[in-house]
């Protein structure tokens, strides 16, 4: 028999005798079967144990701590896919307590919370494994609220045998279990005032109060507060039956318990009235859809009823049992580079599981923006961005089941990559797919209500007619005309005045007095209730139950009352295509900030920091750095917000949102991370966006600050010559090239000396170029720098063209082509690419020059560098105007005088026009 202690220190024995292992991942194997009670495919068990293994290399590492684990004997089942436990050949404390606690006989219930006398692994850890590392936390948790209701339970019953002393042992274990639990603190004043001891219960009563406003910024309850007075008072009720509170049944343990909770259904909301317009527009818009993709939009002002035409629109679609997806902008998740695009594609693996089997390898992109595809996991290039765009498209399709609807509330607030790849889908809509899509009235310019009034239809909500407020106001007994008077027939303020039976003061301002409608309610509702929508609010996004919980401190049943009676209130609404919960609307959000104090924001958004940074290190799509930072500032802790900033940064980086990453950098430098690294990579995204003149501010900061580090003063001068070169003023980029020379290590010096070889070409003297270039290859070709000698190539293949030397300058731009490519350097493609089509121009291979234009302006429009996609433009116009395509021609340089619009200092040096080798 196999024998599993997991409360305190993990011990394995066999057969009464104890095992010891030579890697502690043996025994994290062990607990995570026993615990999770089931069979775990190969690859999860490696990807959480092995997280930063590469698939192949994690699987082998764990075939090796699996022969170490067969010492278990035969309760360790290995099967070519699956592994788990033999339940008939172990015995383990935690499935123990698990049997005890949900047992209805109080012995068990002793038991139980013998058996759970000390943590759950106590002691053990796995530094390298966040993953596991997540799971303990959550496991153990989950434990811990499963004894305090067991304790809760033993309390209540030890009252009603009479045993005040043993109720008082058990109360004050339960405190040390949960200690931010309320009720169980109420259980114990109770029972120490019982006992006769009325200073003890109220000492505990000051102590608890101490403990919320240090831990939850919350005073206690009002019902804490009535039992102090009570007690003070000598008018506390002796004790009788046990309290209904006291004995809930016990929950299951483990992360994600809420979410089993029976929760009331939620239905559409509001009904919808005089939008016939608009729902016979969606009706054609979805009809026609069944042959062509087809795309719609509702613009309108707050309140005026976009989001239920949306719910109407997929309540519609799902009566004729076609799928849905729905997502939404949101500004707390704007600088958060495909977060909506992410929910997308968890909104499709739901309606298809088995998507990442079906699309196969078409679905490898994904692999960046969701953990269930195989694939690179990073966006290197604008390749793989095109990539990624054309495989959501083909996940769309592959959950079109005759026919299928996206439905996009606030569009105008997507984030930016999100807003491009939708646009892109817009713009090549699959067959079957119908996007709806709201925003508000102004917004039209944002990328993706652009993309739907090209393609599509948008219609503009205007406010109810009398017939509609009648319709609306039908039973109350308020008159129609004075209530489309007063509410100025907006359709979210009709139906607050309804609600109000017409104690509602709205001629001043409509919205201001919906809000006052909402206050009402909001105020009316428990303190629990109130608290958890503060939780909800300070979020700021769809959230799981188990992260609202943990934000507002309170313990499992108190949450589970309080979602439910937010949402018999109105206050709470759960959602279908992200699981999780929500508040209704932004009048409800700003209700709620507007009822806590900056102390108590401060903390809840630090509580939220907290248990996203934990997920983060087992999932950092659905839990980006973006989001920790963004909570951590709100906090006040700007150090750590600071460094999380950096981190999410690189995830911008990865996928090559650029905007977002340098409002992420710029943050991160203003909360005091002011390293010269920050200020060089502040540098490289504003060259990259065409901020040339800020771009050297932030350059010429890291230059003072690396002032010792001669290999990294070395990289912040050769990046401020790129900058002097592009901007037309060569014989400053020489004069810093000239700097960084002198600092470079070997492998620095042949790049160096690559892009000085350039340079001095610009100027006019080939040979100091030959010579430069030359030297370059050489050192690149010793120290077998593939980066270096793909550059030097370049330059090499410049000068031979300028020289008219046709062959080498095509041998060496081909091989720089090549070399490019193998190494996946984004920048040297493009470049040798466009110096390849001039080269070809020159020779009068028209035909070849525009494919290799033409290729190099699809990277750099993906890229996002400004100039050199404005170069490529102007490029590819002579090439068209020599062919005598002159409207394409034009349309070229239309596209390339925009381009050259957004580059600083394009205006005041002419030479920024001039780039055409690079």
């Amino acid at each position: 028999m196999l024998e599993l202690r997991l409360f305190g220190p993990p011990r394995v024995r066999l057969d009464g005798t104890d095992l010891r292992f030579d890697t502690r991942k043996a025994v994290a194997l062990l607990a995570f079967l026993a615990v999770s009670d089931r069979e775990h495919a190969r690859d999860s068990i490696a990807a959480m144990l092995w997280p930063e293994l590469e698939r192949g290399r994690a699987r082998a590492v764990l075939r090796r701590t699996l022969s170490v684990a067969t010492a278990v004997g035969p309760a360790l089942r290995i099967g070519p896919d699956g592994i788990g436990l033999d339940a008939d050949d172990l015995s383990c404390d935690v499935r123990r307590f698990r049997e005890l606690a949900a047992d209805s006989d109080p012995s068990s219930w002793r038991e139980a919370a013998t058996i759970a006398a000390d943590g759950f692994l106590e002691g053990f850890s796995l530094r390298d494994s966040p993953p596991f590392e997540d799971w303990q936390l959550a496991t153990s948790e989950g434990l811990r609220d499963t004894l305090s209701q067991v304790l809760a339970r033993l309390v209540a019953d030890a009252v009603t045998q009479g045993e005040l002393p043993t109720a008082l042992e058990h109360a004050r274990h339960r405190t040390r279990v949960d200690p931010l639990s309320e009720p169980a603190h109420s259980d114990l004043i109770r029972v120490t005032a019982w006992t006769g001891d009325r200073p003890g219960a109220l000492s505990a009563y000051r102590a608890l109060v101490r403990l919320l406003d240090a831990e939850l910024g919350v005073p206690p309850l009002p019902e804490t507060l009535a039992l102090q007075e009570d007690i003070r008072g000598d008018r506390l009720t002796p004790p009788a039956l046990p309290r209904p509170s006291a004995t809930r049944a016990a929950r299951p343990s483990g992360s994600g318990w809420i979410a089993d909770a029976p929760v009331p259904a939620v239905g559409t909301g509001a009904r919808l009235v005089g939008r016939a317009v608009e729902l016979a527009a969606f009706e054609r818009a979805w009809s026609h859809a069944a042959n062509v993709g087809r795309c719609l939009g509702l613009v309108g002002e707050p309140g005026m009823g976009k989001s239920t035409i949306l719910r109407a629109a997929s309540a519609t679609v799902k009566a004729q049992s076609f799928p849905t997806l729905h997502i939404e902008g949101r500004i707390s998740e704007q600088p958060l580079a495909y977060s909506a695009a992410i929910d997308l594609i968890r909104g499709m693996l739901t309606l298809r599981p088995d998507l990442p089997q079906k699309l196969g390898a078409a679905g490898e992109p994904l692999a960046a923006l969701a953990a269930e595809f195989d694939g690179a996991g990073a966006i290197r290039g604008p390749g793989d961005l095109h990539r990624v765009h054309e495989a959501v498209r083909t996940a769309i399709e592959a959950c079109v089941d005759g026919r299928l609807l996206i439905t996009v509330d606030d569009a105008h607030l997507l984030d930016g990559p999100s807003a491009a790849l939708l646009a892109y889908v817009v713009r090549r809509p699959p067959p079957g797919v119908l996007v709806l899509a709201t925003w508000t009235s102004g917004a039209g310019g944002a990328m993706l209500p652009e993309a739907v009034i090209e393609q599509g239809e948008a219609i503009a909500l205007g406010p109810l007619s009398l017939d509609a407020v009648a319709e609306l106001t039908a039973g109350t007994g308020l008159d129609p005309a004075e209530v489309l008077r007063r509410t100025r027939g907006l359709p979210l303020l009709v139906r607050e005045y309804g609600t109000s039976g017409g104690d509602l003061e709205v001629d001043a301002d409509a919205l201001a007095a919906a809000r006052a409608v909402v206050a009402a309610r909001y105020d009316s509702a428990p303190t629990i209730t109130r608290q958890l929508l503060a939780a909800a609010a300070i979020i700021g996004t769809v959230a799981d139950p188990e992260l609202i919980r943990l934000a507002s401190g309170r313990d499992e049943a108190e949450a589970v009352d309080a979602i439910e009676d937010a949402i018999e209130r109105g206050l709470l609404v759960e959602r279908s295509d992200r699981s999780g919960y929500d508040l209704p609307h932004e009048l409800a959000r700003e209700v709620a900030l507007a009822h806590l104090s900056l102390a108590r924001s401060r903390l809840l958004h630090g509580r939220i920091a907290e248990v996203l940074a934990r997920r983060h290190a087992v999932d950092p799509l659905t839990s980006p750095a973006g989001a920790v930072a963004r909570h951590l500032t709100e906090a006040g802790r700007d150090e750590d917000a600071g460094r999380w900033f950096l981190r999410a940064a690189k995830e911008s980086s990865r996928l090559l949102a650029h905007s977002e990453e340098l409002l992420q950098l710029e943050t991160a430098l203003a909360l005091g991370q002011r390293g010269p690294d920050v200020q060089l990579a502040i540098g490289r995204t504003r060259i990259r966006l065409g901020r040339y003149r800020d771009a050297l501010v932030s350059l010429d900061q890291a230059a003072a600050l690396a002032e010792g580090d001669p290999v990294l003063q070395a990289e912040v001068e050769h990046t401020i010559a790129s900058v002097h070169d592009r901007l037309g003023d060569w014989d400053l980029a020489h004069a810093h090239l000239d700097a960084a020379l002198p600092l470079a290590q070997t492998a620095q010096r042949a790049r160096i000396l690559a892009d000085l070889a350039l340079v001095s070409h610009r100027q006019g003297r080939p040979i100091d170029a030959e010579a430069a270039a030359r030297e370059a290859a050489r050192i690149a070709g010793e120290t077998d720098d593939r980066i270096a000698i793909a550059r030097a190539d370049n330059v090499l293949g410049v000068l031979a063209a300028s020289r008219g030397d046709r062959n080498a300058a095509g041998e060496h731009l081909a091989s720089a082509i090549t070399g490019a490519r193998a190494i996946a350097d984004l920048d040297l493609l493009i470049a040798a690419l466009n110096n390849s089509s001039r080269a070809l121009q020159t020779s009068g291979e028209q035909g070849a020059a525009l494919d290799a234009a033409r290729e190099a302006v699809d990277l750099a429009e993906r890229q996002g560098d400004r100039h050199r996609l404005a170069a490529l433009h102007s490029h590819v116009a002579d090439l068209l105007h020599e062919a005598g395509r002159e409207a394409e021609a034009l349309d070229e340089l239309k596209l390339s005088a925009a381009a050259f619009a957004d580059i600083q200092g394009s205006d005041a040096r002419p030479e920024v026009w001039t780039l055409s080798e690079w």
